[in-house]
């Protein structure tokens, strides 16, 4: 060791470097951000058939995004993939329904019988 002066204070100044810490602190976890990008991708690749899929992937973006504040942006982009194959399941659904309904009104008042004239 040696001793410097600086300004009317002895400062002891050592040759040797403190050792760096090896343990770092331990990561935030991601898992409910991460949980909702997969389950929004999920849902626009076609799997939003099965409502849930988009629905859960709603619900874990928005708990993500408020107990992970370090993956923000993977919350935001999770709760946007899910919102948009929600509201994409939601339309099929209504177009089938509408298919659906739009042939049975237009076949069922229909009889085979009635346009048949007898010789």
């Amino acid at each position: 060791m040696r001793f410097m002066r600086i300004h009317r204070r002895i400062v002891v100044v050592s040759y040797y470097q403190y050792p760096q810490n090896p343990y770092q602190p331990p990561r935030e976890p991601t898992g409910l951000s991460v949980a909702s990008l997969v389950l929004g991708i999920l849902s626009m690749l076609g799997f939003a058939a099965i409502i849930l899929v988009p629905l859960a992937g709603v619900i874990t973006g928005h708990l993500g995004l408020r107990r992970e504040p370090q993956s923000r942006g993977l919350a935001i982009a999770g709760l946007i993939t899910s919102w948009i194959g929600l509201a994409l399941a939601i339309v099929a659904y209504a177009v089938i329904i509408w298919f659906i309904w739009f042939i049975g009104s237009e076949y069922g008042d229909y009889s085979y019988y009635e346009n048949m004239t007898y010789s």
